[in-house]
This record gives C-alpha cells, structure tokens and sequence, in this order.
C-alpha cells in the first residue's frame, strides 16, 4: 500500500486537476495533495479536517463519503454559510450555487476553533487530515496542534498531513514528532528525489506527505 508510506510527492504520483471544484491553477500541488488524501476516506471512519480552510474542498469530498465528518478552523468565517460561499466563488473557476454549499454543509460538524485547543472528546476519530497547515505555524504552536491531533485520535487511527519543504524541514518535522509521541505509520523516506514536484508560484516549494500513528 505505498499510500501509506511518508515520503515527497513525486511528478509520477497521480494528479487531478479537479476535486470537488475545478482547483485554481496556484493550487499546484494540491493537484497531488488531494488525489493522495482521498484514499484515506472510508465509509465507516469518523474523521476530522483540522485546519480546513474556507471553501477548501476535502471537507466537502468526506461529507461525500465517511460516516461522521468534523471540520475547524480558527477563521471566524468558517461558521457562515454565505462566507463559505463568497470565498468559494472567488476561489474556483465554476459557478458555485449557495444550495450546494448547504447540501454539503449538512453532513458536516463545523466549530472554529484554534488546533491548540480542540473542543472534541479523546479517541474520537479514526482519521485527522491536516493539510497543508504546518508552514503556517510556530514550531511551539505545532507540536502543541500535534500533542491535540494526537488526542482526539483513536489508539489505532492514522494523522494525515502535508507541509511545503523547505519551509518546514526535515529536522523540525522529525523533532515534531519525536516530542509529540508519533511515529511514522508505514515505510518512510526523509531524501528528496530529483523528481520530487516542485511549486515555484509563490517560491520554490516541495511538497512532502506524511501518515503518522500514536506510539
């Protein structure tokens, strides 16, 4: 199951251009993100999208496929029905109708809240997707985010995420996870291929996916 495994994307890894939405073309590695992460959804898991973003479409895809769905995030915007929309609308290359909005909203538990202090009972999901979050955070506002993952995960779950290298190392990644009580799920690799895919929108950016478990 080389899903499992924690490594950099690669050019060769699958890829669409669409998930839910047409995905705007700055997205590029979401392209890969998205198509990775979707494997991990399963009809029977609860699962939480920490840090999930406006209109950002994964809680959108799970509310399609997995039992209970959670989403958070610390923008107060999330807990509007028509932000949600607004920023959907402004963000992707269709038509977004407010009804389709509220179509998937209905399957999903929405709080704002920051991932340091998350308001969910211990052991309660099977899955934690957090996407594309850890650049936007401390190191010291990490690994606490991490400590609140490892939580409300259930003793056997598994803790998705992606990062932009090098804006988090490799080292800060593995200190994270060292502090934190995780490791990694299945086979890992730290080295960055020649063919690692590469983001040059903004700065030139890796990408690397991980699959952690509890200790």
């Amino acid at each position: 199951m080389d899903y499992t495994h924690s490594r950099f994307f690669r050019i060769t890894d699958p890829s669409s251009r669409e998930f839910i939405f047409p995905l705007p073309n700055t997205w590029e590695t979401r392209f890969y993100e998205y198509e990775w992460v979707k494997q991990f959804a399963h009809e029977k898991d609860t699962v939480l999208d920490a840090a999930c973003g406006i209109a950002h479409p994964l809680k959108f895809y799970l509310a399609n496929v997995c039992r209970s769905v959670y989403a958070c995030d610390i923008d107060q915007r999330i807990l509007s029905k028509e932000a949600i929309l607004h920023d959907a609308v402004s963000t992707y290359p269709r038509n977004v109708e407010q009804q389709e909005i509220d179509a998937f909203l209905q399957n999903i538990d929405i709080q704002c809240c920051s991932l340091t202090q998350l308001p969910y009972e211990d052991k309660l999901f099977d899955k934690v997707f957090c996407i594309s979050v850890l650049e936007h955070l401390s190191q010291e506002d990490s690994i606490k985010s991490f400590l609140e993952l490892k939580r409300v995960l259930k003793d056997d779950g598994q803790m998705i995420f992606t990062f932009d290298y090098p804006t988090i190392s490799i080292e800060t990644l593995t200190k994270i996870i060292d502090i934190t009580g995780l490791t990694f799920y299945d086979y890992y690799t730290l080295s960055k291929p020649d063919d690692a895919i590469v983001s040059r929108i903004w700065q030139e950016l890796n990408c690397f996916r991980a699959v952690l478990k509890k200790v």
